[in-house]
């Protein structure tokens, strides 16, 4: 708890907040960087109301105000390069990544850091790490630094370097908070918590070219940035002030020379094409790195899903397979053939066909002849067997009339009844029950077939979700730390979207090909037995239910991932 505390704070000095364990110094830090939200009273950093719109704009503010954490938060998987190259994309995505890398090697330099520039954090001594995270709060030139106990854990040699650095900073126009346990004897003001007495210092705020032990260090510094070394001092016009009052209240400004240098203006077209290949580097390059080091964690979601996914294609051509059936099945239900007299002559004929002709509910109407009869059934599963059974022809010359609605092919049907042309005995082909039946067995497939692939993408969508949560999980502690450093909220949302993009995909292409095979396979028997297993499927419908497999698991993958995300980010 912070109460009655009133702190100005001008560019160019450094001022350190002490007291006991529990006084507060680090929740005094945590507010002014937004970590946060206060329960009373006003917090104002870089005129920005924070009390009012809390996380609003926090990765701008972060931009200018860095943060010196007191357990470095260096990422593992990252080089001590790599953790400063980082912090600079994310606060600016539009500067040339070789400049990134530049000045973050620059930083470390700098530092004194710079020969173990390729080493893992696990690989670093306790004071290398401090110093790798000095760099990284101080490479982008901050207007505001907060150091969170810079100094503990860390020996005597290193703590003086770390020391040095963040009083040239305050030389060159920085405004520096340091909580500490003790104050250093470097600051012009110490306010101890919990009274919140502030005391003038002994030490007054060095020249920019004063505090000899980091002077070179701090060239290398500025000119890794690209900055000129612009001369400032507290006492100049331009001030940061936090004023504390009730539970927490700050507010901080600058203006004039006192700022910290920034880098000219650079053409429109460059900071463009910077921010796609950065955006390109931290999005696609680094969702692809996550993905392969989740592997573990997605690999059985892919497993499942690629399963499913299998299961959804091969529904979607036994689906495919029976809608070309009925659709031949209505066809043919909705033809009606009128079987011939075997005495009725030409005239006959040709009078019952001009009456079904003239009828608007007849589309047309074909007449076939014995020998054709014949050869179309010797075409058929089954009927050429019964052709060749007799020497005679067993099929009768008729007429197949086709009807415009399948509804009304009863209605024509009757047409034909008592017309001497008809055979008595037989006269048509129409089954009153056939076209409930059809309707029936269309509606009961489509009901069964939609049931599976909905409940297929339930299991598809829980899988992969429980696989997208344990990696959120696992980088939950990585993905604090980016929004601390200040990245965007697409920074760190759509590198989720192209690892989930991935497993997504890597599933839908295994079913996709599995799929290709089980219709190759049902190919290989059609031709070896002469029996259809997937009949009116041909090579153009598989490619789409394919295409479909893949789009659908990378659909999948994107949405589990997004949601994914937000849980972890709430």
């Amino acid at each position: 708890m912070i109460d009655k505390l009133h702190l100005t704070v001008a560019p160019g000095e450094l001022v350190e907040v002490t007291g006991p364990s529990g006084a507060g110094k680090t929740t005094l830090l945590r507010l002014l960087h937004g970590q946060l939200r206060p329960t009373a009273g006003e917090v104002w950093v870089e005129g920005r109301a924070l009390h009012k719109w809390w996380r609003r704009d926090l990765d701008r503010i972060r931009h200018d105000v860095s943060f010196l954490f007191q357990e470095q938060r260096l990422l593992g998987r990252l080089t001590a390069l790599e953790n400063v190259v980082l912090a600079l994309m994310v606060n600016e995505p539009d500067t040339p990544y070789r400049e990134i890398q530049q000045r973050a090697s620059g930083a470390l330099d700098a530092l004194g850091v710079g020969h173990r520039r390729d080493a893992y954090p696990h690989q670093l001594s306790a004071g290398e790490r401090q110093r790798v995270a000095v760099a990284r709060a101080l490479v982008s030139r901050p207007r505001v630094l907060l150091a969170d106990e810079p100094f503990t854990a860390i020996d005597r040699d290193n703590a003086q370097v770390v020391a040095r650095m963040l009083e040239e900073a305050a030389a060159h126009g920085t405004a520096v908070v340091v909580a500490t346990h003790r104050p250093s004897g470097r600051a012009s003001r110490v306010v101890r918590l919990p009274d919140g007495v502030v005391e003038e210092g002994n030490h007054r705020p060095a020249p920019a070219n004063g505090s000899r032990a980091a002077k070179l260090g701090w060239r290398r510094l500025v000119e890794s940035n690209g900055h000129s070394n612009g001369q400032s001092n507290g006492q100049s016009n331009g001030h940061s002030n936090g004023h504390f009052n009730g539970k927490a209240r700050a507010n901080g400004h600058k203006n004039g020379s006192a700022s910290p240098a920034r880098p000219a203006a650079v053409p429109r077209w460059k900071r463009y094409s910077a921010l796609v290949e950065n955006s390109f580097r931290l999005v696609v390059l680094g969702g692809l790195r996550s993905w392969r080091r989740d592997l573990r964690f997605n690999a059985p979601a892919m497993q499942t899903l690629a399963m499913v996914l299998l299961l959804c294609g091969l529904l979607a051509l036994v689906g495919i397979s029976l809608g070309r059936s009925a659709a031949t099945a209505e066809v043919q239900a909705s033809t009606v053939r009128v079987y011939l007299s075997e005495n009725a002559t030409d005239g006959q004929i040709s009078a019952l066909k001009d009456k079904f002709t003239a009828d608007a509910r007849v589309a047309s109407v074909r007449q076939v002849s014995a020998a054709e009869a014949k050869q179309e059934a010797s075409g058929r599963p089954g009927l050429s067997t019964l052709a060749g059974l007799s020497d005679s022809n067993p099929f009768p010359a008729s007429l197949d009339v086709r009807v415009k609605l399948v509804t009304e092919v009863s209605a024509v049907a009757q047409i034909a009844n008592g017309d001497p042309a008809v055979d008595p005995a037989y006269p048509t082909s129409y089954d009153p029950d056939v076209y409930g039946r059809l309707r029936s067995i269309a509606i009961g497939v489509g009901l069964v077939g939609g049931v599976l692939l909905l409940l297929f993408a339930f299991i598809a969508y829980a899988v992969t979700a429980n696989s997208m949560r344990a990696v959120a999980a696992a980088r939950r502690e990585e993905l604090t730390t980016l929004r601390l450093l200040g990245a965007r909220h697409w920074m760190l949302r759509d590198p989720f979207v192209i690892e989930g993009l991935m497993t997504g995909a890597v599933a839908g292409l295994v079913a996709g090909a599995l799929v290709a095979v089980a219709y190759l396979l049902a190919m290989r028997f059609a031709d070896a037995t002469y029996v259809q297993l997937l009949p009116g499927v041909g090579l153009t419908a598989t490619r789409f239910v394919i295409a479909g497999v893949v789009i659908a698991g990378m659909v999948l993958g994107i949405a589990t991932a997004v949601l994914s995300f937000r849980r972890v980010r709430a």
